[in-house]
């Protein structure tokens, strides 16, 4: 039985990868079950064995290579230690490197731009239901990590305090979400450069005055 179930997750892999692939290479979202089944060598049939439709595929498709792509590793950024300064460096740092890593299609050992992947799905996760949530939810535990790491900042009298720690929380947001639709949009190569261009002169903003 064990044997069974790691086949039947071996296959559901190849399926979700291949339809990802053929996604690309066709530059399009809409695929049918027959693409999919010539995609994959499985025929319709046992393409319906593994999903009940093709929402599904899609549904899971998003799950794999968007909700759980994004998701913050919250443990990993909890143990970044340091000054604010460095912590608030460290911390964006992290996401912007997990974020721009290429993404290795098993089944083809192909390695894939994720803003590749990311254009290809957006038409399908415009339409997923979690979508908006997931980002939203990621949003506000960056904005949570980011308001505690300048409230201890302020306290140590590392972080001006005659601005309230949501404001400077939220002025990071938007340094964040900035460089990110630069990175998605207009294709700069490194996400991690062009924060430390622009950090030098928010942390400049934001640095304890006497």
């Amino acid at each position: 039985m064990k044997y069974k179930n790691v086949r039947c997750m071996d296959t559901k892999e190849l399926i979700l990868e291949k339809t990802l692939k053929l996604m690309i290479e066709k530059q399009n979202s809409l695929l049918s079950i027959r693409e999919i089944s010539e995609a994959t060598g499985i025929a319709t049939g046992g393409i319906y064995h593994y999903f009940s439709n093709k929402k599904q595929i899609y549904d899971e498709l998003i799950e794999k290579y968007y909700i759980n792509y994004v998701k913050l590793n919250l443990d990993k950024l909890m143990l970044i230690k340091g000054n604010a300064k460095e912590k608030i460096h460290d911390v964006m740092t992290e996401i912007f490197k997990q974020y721009q890593s290429r993404i290795i299609i098993k089944t083809t050992e192909d390695e894939i731009d994720y803003r590749t992947i990311l254009f290809i799905l957006t038409p399908i996760i415009t339409r997923y239901e979690n979508s908006w949530e997931c980002y939203h939810g990621i949003i506000k535990e960056l904005n949570d990590i980011l308001t505690e790491i300048v409230e201890e900042g302020q306290k140590n009298r590392q972080i001006r305090q005659d601005i309230s720690s949501e404001d400077i929380a939220g002025s990071l947001i938007i340094l964040f979400t900035g460089i990110e639709y630069k990175w998605e949009l207009y294709f700069i190569d490194d996400m991690v450069s062009e924060f430390e261009n622009q950090f030098k002169l928010e942390w400049e903003k934001i640095k304890f005055r006497e």
